[in-house]
């Protein structure tokens, strides 16, 4: 049954049961004891189930034990999936542009400023093309 639930947010399945049954989300957080606000943002997904939450939301929706956590578990997995950034090799910049630093131990990430700066400052048309094209879709 879980397979089919994998990757969609734990509140879709919520908001849809909910609208099955004709229930609020009012409704719903005081069945299970929690805030109208923290049910509708676990609805909306702008807020994770925790354990104890889906545990309630089981019990009241009529799901096996442990269901929504399993769902929000495989939720955050499919996320991170997404967005993941693949690695990319750095561009190929010659040492006389980082003159004064190891370009080895650069993070291309975390000194993107650095970089793009001192590459636009001393390194070739052809480096501050490279540079472009790296930070381009990052």
């Amino acid at each position: 049954m879980i397979d089919a639930y994998k990757g969609i947010a734990p509140g879709k399945i919520i908001a849809r049961n909910l609208a099955k049954r004709g229930m609020t989300q009012r409704k719903l957080a005081e069945e299970i004891g929690e805030h109208y606000q923290t049910v509708n943002a676990i609805v909306n997904g702008s807020r994770y189930l925790t354990i104890s939450q889906s545990l309630k939301m089981d019990n009241a929706l009529g799901f096996p034990e442990g269901f929504f956590a399993i769902v929000q578990t495989y939720y955050q997995i499919a996320l991170a999936q997404k967005n993941r950034i693949e690695a990319k090799p750095a561009p190929s910049i010659r040492s006389v542009v980082f003159w004064d630093i190891d370009p080895e131990k650069l993070d291309w990430d975390k000194n993107k400023d650095f970089i793009v700066s001192r590459v636009n400052q001393r390194g070739s048309k052809e480096e501050i093309e490279n540079v472009r094209k790296y930070y381009e879709n990052r």
